[in-house]
């Protein structure tokens, strides 16, 4: 996916595994982990450089009037755009321009976090540890792999030395991208998990974003679950927190009516992005509604897998923790905030919170612009809700 983590995508850097990966590589910069979390999206670089730029009209604002006027001045370039924020005493207002909190929206690499749970969830049936290898769910299928004995901490923190995408997709990737079509859609779960035991690991135990990663790691649980991912998604996360307005499409035959095309950075409408077997890495679609349900039960531990949000399985550096496909950082408050990012195509996402407040964020927009540096800024009071 697109760009994500303090700088989103469907891919957001993930440094974590304290005792169940190597050990981590030198920590990441606040710059780099907001733009890590991109989606590998390069072919639109390329596609807006042949195409002039398309002026955005930000949508009439609506919902709570005083976020509104606070965040209009920072959102020149978008256009429909929801917003949700936690305010410490277990309240939530949304906002919205041009969309409201039911709106649907893409959420890039925000769909790591779930996954994330996933995995936490997994660990709490006792159908996997943090340590358990992706040759002990394939069998031995995957023995004569050179990622056998790569472990789910690694694949969640991006540690384990697979690629951001599988080597031979890159070209076909791009071109998708250039064409604005998802880069993802021709590989399946089975194609996925194919593609990553044909890698040879490189820099294992050093950072370095990987989708492929975050995605067989989704296929690896739905494995041992016995099932497929989204059904695994909304059995165990959805339907119990009753969030009605997500859901993991994986084909776009699955996209509901409610579905919208986003924007790129150049203006131009995007096909939807559903991901297929790449979905547990930024396949995910969801309003501000729904994510400010999760944002709340993983921040008070009452939703199923929260513990992927609160278990730090590194800590890279003084300011940089890693836990279940989360980011946790100080950015220079001198205060832990827990959040991931996520871009596709056509649309950027932040989701974020403050434990030890208890505040948090949920920022969603249909046009490919990163709203990280906002959503930084809110958590951080540089930007007053």
């Amino acid at each position: 996916m697109l760009p994500d983590r303090p700088a989103g995508d469907p891919g957001t850097p993930d440094p974590a595994a304290a005792a169940d990966a190597p050990a981590p590589t030198p920590p990441v910069g606040r710059r780099t982990v907001l733009a890590a979390g991109i989606p590998a999206v390069v072919g639109l670089l390329g596609m807006s450089a042949l195409t002039s730029p398309r002026p955005a009209d930000l949508g009439d604002p609506g919902g709570d009037r005083q976020l509104t006027r606070t965040l209009t001045p920072h959102l020149s370039g978008h256009r429909r755009v929801a917003v949700a924020h936690l305010d410490g005493s277990g309240g939530v207002r949304f906002a919205g321009f041009g969309a409201d909190e039911n709106t649907e929206f893409e959420i890039g690499s925000v769909s790591k976090t779930f996954t994330g749970a996933l995995l936490a969830e997994a660990i709490s049936r006792g159908e996997v540890t943090t340590r358990t290898t992706v040759a002990e769910v394939l069998g031995d299928g995957a023995a004569s792999s050179e990622i056998a004995d790569v472990t789910f901490a690694e694949l969640a923190i991006h540690t384990s030395g697979l690629p951001r995408l599988a080597p031979g997709t890159v070209a076909g990737s791009f071109l998708a991208s250039f064409l604005r079509k998802d880069p993802y859609a021709g590989r399946d779960a089975d194609q996925v998990i194919a593609d990553a035991l044909a890698c040879s690991p490189s820099g294992r135990g050093s950072f370095a974003y990987s989708n492929l990663g975050v995605a067989l790691q989704g296929q690896l649980l739905a494995r041992a679950a016995g099932t497929d991912f989204a059904p695994l998604l909304t059995q165990r996360i959805l339907e119990p927190l009753g969030l009605g307005g997500t859901y993991a499409p994986i084909t776009a035959e699955n996209l509901r009516e409610t579905a919208t095309r986003g924007h790129g950075g150049s203006g131009l409408p995007q096909a939807p992005w559903t991901m297929n077997g790449s979905a547990p890495a930024g396949g995910i679609r969801s309003t501000a509604a729904d994510l400010a349900t999760y944002l709340a039960g993983t921040l008070d531990g009452s939703a199923p897998g929260a513990a992927a949000a609160s278990e730090i399985l590194v800590e890279s550096s003084a300011t940089e923790h890693h836990g279940m496909n989360w980011f946790h950082e100080d950015f220079g408050d001198g205060t832990w905030h827990t959040f991931h990012n996520g871009m596709t195509g056509g649309f950027a996402a932040f989701v974020g919170f403050t434990p030890a407040t208890g505040r948090g964020i949920v920022i969603l927009t249909d046009t490919a612009r990163s709203v990280d540096a906002l959503a930084v800024d809110i958590l951080t009071g540089e930007v007053a809700l």
